[in-house]
């Protein structure tokens, strides 16, 4: 965490070719697919993860992945309590209510969240999905902030040669982030407004991590809008 700049989240990419062996200790873990598709053993359960697809996997647990033909992000969060292991496929939020339209295309703010740990899954800390902005689009708008509540990770992935702008900040003369965002970044989110902004050439396509400051309290709608640009998430 200390090195994103975070208190509880932590993130790191995993694309080793020879397997993959994670011991969570104290944390939480969310492993998501970003590439290809990477079998697992966890406990007495095994399987595949394809793209998209995420794993939760509770303190105290080992994770074995066959990575030799993907690509997994893992996402952490110190917890205390003892939730059960998941593989939670994207078929089965995409078909579900789970998938959330957001904006409107008028004022291009069209989008896709597919909430896969949401305030109804058992877990401490962890809130996380996908969001697909459609071309040259705003998403996470209107511009919002909640760090009294949550910190947050973004990583970028299935942009191919698209690209995106995020931006993060408190004060719009002096942000925390003004960058430019491709496929395979990751900004992370300690506090301050953030929305971002995908090139018409292919959009923005990313996976969110929110990790909340107080062990479960997990309200996804807990945040706070820019006043100037409206009371409610469009």
């Amino acid at each position: 965490p200390q090195g994103l700049g975070l208190v509880y989240g932590s993130m790191q990419r995993l694309d080793e070719a020879d397997g993959i062996r994670l011991e969570s200790g104290g944390r939480e873990l969310c492993l998501v697919c970003i590439g290809g598709q990477t079998g697992y053993r966890c406990g007495g359960e095994a399987g595949t993860a394809v793209m998209n697809d995420m794993l939760y996997v509770p303190v105290n647990t080992v994770i074995e992945l066959d990575n030799a033909v993907g690509q997994m992000v893992c996402f952490g969060a110190p917890c205390t309590r003892q939730y059960a292991f998941a593989h939670i496929p994207f078929a089965q939020v995409d078909a579900d209510g789970r998938h959330k339209v957001y904006g409107r295309a008028e004022n291009g703010t069209l989008r896709d969240v597919w909430n896969f740990i949401d305030e109804s899954f058992p877990s401490g800390r962890l809130l996380t999905g996908i969001c697909t902005g459609r071309d040259g689009g705003w998403t996470a708008w209107p511009p919002h902030e909640h760090a009294r509540e949550r910190e947050e990770l973004y990583v970028y992935f299935g942009m191919g040669d698209s690209f995106g702008v995020q931006l993060v900040y408190d004060d719009k003369d002096h942000p925390y982030t003004a960058a430019l965002v491709r496929d395979g970044h990751l900004v992370a989110i300690p506090q301050g407004y953030h929305p971002n902004c995908g090139c018409p050439g292919g959009g923005i396509h990313y996976v969110y991590c929110m990790v909340s400051t107080a062990e479960g309290e997990r309200q996804f709608m807990d945040l706070r809008t820019e006043k100037i640009f409206g009371d409610k998430l469009e």
